[in-house]
């Protein structure tokens, strides 16, 4: 132990020199280590501003998105709610009363409607049809939607629905002078485009950007088809200029790059310096790229999906918007990225280097005091504690005695687990010997049973005992619970059944009389599922009782298995006073009873399946012809081959009866082997 402990910290010494050595020759390589890596961290922070400001351009858009949608359900639940012409509301009135048949106009909405609460309804009708004036009526109730969403949304302009009847309901009112209904309306790509021809999925579309004609600058449209019974009634509509969008674009907080939005039509819809609000035209995508990058600018766009990429001297990094077909596309020079990255760096690396030499020093001493001396010396108490040498714990540092004293509580409760494996021993071969291990073999009768703890000491237990020449109570049982507890009560269990056995006036009024006994005084509240057998060997009869138990199972001469009928009995000890029926069968000579407990259809294997009942029905039919004890081999042979190495969930025990014949006069009265 003394050549191991100086090989350990000669190595030490070792280490902490080639330690210094290394940190010279790093400390060259890092400066360009920094170097990457800052600039590495600036393209990260980069990316990650960039997915803050997507979701906050998307959150902008979504609320165009869902005005639009709003105003969509708003209308089909108008016609769910109105499946009939009712009679016509004021407004509907005012309109069909206008100036003339064909033409609709709101130029003087009634009272107690304003301008401010309404927007024009204005167009052109032939018959007004009952379908027509619910669509009128529908319009009409947009009202109060068109007044919120331009509320609610600063840079809407206009929000409206436009009928494929030739009408439109156009908010804020503007007057019928100014703007009436047109049919070029319908070629425009807010309205064609939702028509069910070009729109059969019902999607919210989003237009190119255009010059309003009313003079308001340029803007983009968020609109939506608008359907009664799967039939195309129009579209609801809302402009929005690009104020909003180029002031979210100038507000771009990093500290280098530009920042601007591009559509799915080659259109820039904001620039910071680009697009302007007097702006007479809409420019191309490729106008925010330097010249020599402009003819390829849709395939750097592409490029740069998702990713930051470097690309004629800048890094470019676009994202897709998820609720409008918009692109955010950041620019920065290389040559910003790479100042930044020099400037942060140099002074870190130098005083890294410096502080790491110093630290260096420090702790090589501090470790040697508070690490090294303290862990040899743990390594001699191992050795001395091992031998059974050791003496106090030696003077260490304070971090250290606790694990000298879990050292020292390892090896003395090691010493406490030897004793008790031992104890262990002592009690599993005591258990085993208070079960029956020598078995009757003669020609009317043969039995055989195995046991297999799932710890050192089980629950289960088996046993037969003769109540005359002629009958022989056969008992199985599984105590709740495993280890010492459970072997303990299975110990008075079957105490106190052999005592009353004799005196008991059959097999329910046994269970009855041990039940009264195990229930009394119970504290630890366990209980034992119980069978018991007697079998009159003269005359094949069967009288059994059953307390909980699994129901043997009767393998019949032509390899037939089936349990036996159940008695309906509760375990035995968990509460007084219980009766426990019981039943009676003939059994055939050349019949087979096999008495077992859960351990055997409640085993798993790896893949956690059950072994099962069906498996043991099919394994003793194929085995009907087995004498008892091969038959039994057999069971724990397919048992443990079906477990294939998983850990034993419980107690296996079976006990195995071959009926053969009646016995004779002249057989011997209870033989065993």
């Amino acid at each position: 132990m003394a050549d191991l402990t100086s090989s350990l910290f000669a190595r030490y010494n070792r280490i902490m020199r080639g330690t210094f050595v290394g940190v010279l020759l790093v400390a060259c390589a890092l400066v360009y280590l920094q170097y990457r890596q800052t600039l590495r961290s600036e393209t990260d922070m980069l990316a990650q501003r960039m997915q803050e400001q997507a979701v906050a351009l998307d959150a902008i858009l979504k609320s165009s998105l869902d005005a639009v949608n709003a105003l969509r359900l708003q209308a089909h639940a108008w016609y769910r709610l109105h499946p009939e012409e009712a009679p016509p509301s004021p407004l509907l009135a005012t309109l069909l009363n206008g100036d003339g048949p064909q033409t609709l106009r709101l130029d003087a909405p009634p009272a107690p409607w304003s301008r401010d609460d309404v927007g024009n309804l204005t167009g052109f009708i032939d018959e007004p049809t009952p379908s027509l004036r619910r669509e009128l009526e529908m319009a009409l109730s947009l009202n109060a939607t068109f007044q919120s969403i331009k509320a609610n949304i600063p840079e809407s302009t206009w929000v409206y629905y436009t009928s494929a009847r030739r009408f439109i309901n156009i908010y804020p009112w503007v007057s019928s002078q100014d703007f009436f209904y047109a049919d070029t309306l319908h070629k425009k790509p807010f309205f064609r485009e939702v028509e069910p021809i070009r729109d059969p999925t019902q999607r919210i579309l989003w237009t190119p950007a255009y010059l309003d004609e009313a003079g308001q600058g340029i803007m983009i449209t968020a609109s939506a088809g608008l359907y009664e019974d799967r039939q195309f009634r129009g579209a609801v509509s809302l402009d929005l200029t690009l104020d909003r969008l180029n002031a979210f674009v100038r507000n771009w907080q990093s500290r280098f790059g530009t920042l601007f939005i591009v559509n799915n039509h080659g259109q820039l819809l904001a620039h910071p310096q680009l697009v302007r609000p007097d702006a007479d035209d809409v420019l191309p995508s490729a106008a925010a790229f330097p010249a020599g990058m402009a003819d390829r600018a849709q395939d750097i766009l592409a490029a740069a999906a998702g990713k930051v990429v470097l690309s004629d001297g800048y890094y470019i990094e676009t994202l897709a918007i998820q609720n409008a077909p918009f692109r955010l596309v950041v620019m920065v020079p290389r040559g910003e990225m790479v100042r930044a990255a020099l400037l942060s760096g140099a002074l870190t690396v130098l005083l890294l280097v410096a502080g790491l030499t110093l630290m260096l020093l420090v702790a090589s001493r501090l470790t040697h005091r508070e690490a090294i001396a303290p862990a040899q010396k743990l390594v001699r108490y191992i050795q001395d504690e091992s031998r059974g040498s050791a003496k106090s714990i030696p003077h260490i540092p304070p971090a250290w005695r606790p694990w000298f004293q879990t050292i020292q509580n390892v090896f003395n409760a090691h010493t406490q687990l030897v004793s008790i494996q031992q104890e262990l021993d002592v009690a599993r071969r005591m258990q085993q010997s208070i079960v029956p291990t020598r078995f009757p073999s003669r020609p009317d009768l043969q039995m055989f049973a195995r046991m297999i703890p799932a710890k050192e000491v089980g629950g289960d237990f088996y046993d037969y005992f003769w109540l005359s020449e002629t009958r022989v109570g056969v008992v199985i049982a599984d105590v709740s619970g495993k280890g010492v507890p459970a072997a303990l009560f299975m110990a008075v269990a079957r105490t106190l059944l052999r005592a009353t056995a004799p005196a008991a006036n059959g097999a329910g009024n046994c269970l009855a009389m041990a039940n009264e006994l195990l229930s009394q005084d119970n504290e630890a509240t366990m209980f034992v599922t119980l069978f018991y057998g007697i079998l009159d060997t003269s005359s094949g009869e069967l009288l059994y009782a059953n307390g909980g138990h699994n129901p043997p199972l009767l393998i019949e001469p032509d390899g037939n298995v089936s349990p036996l009928p159940t008695t309906g009995g509760m375990a035995l000890g968990i509460m007084e006073d219980l009766p426990y029926q019981e039943r009676s069968m003939l059994l055939a000579p050349g019949s087979t009873l096999l008495l077992y407990t859960d351990g055997v259809t409640e085993a798993f294997n790896p893949a956690n399946q059950e072994f099962g009942e069906r498996r043991l029905n099919e394994l003793l039919a194929r085995s009907s012809a087995l004498a008892v004890e091969p038959l039994l081999a057999e069971l724990v042979e397919t048992v443990n081959g079906f477990a294939d190495g998983a850990p034993q969930s419980d107690d296996i025990t079976c006990l195995a009866i071959r009926y053969a014949a009646p016995a004779r006069p002249g057989d011997p009265p209870c033989p065993t082997r």
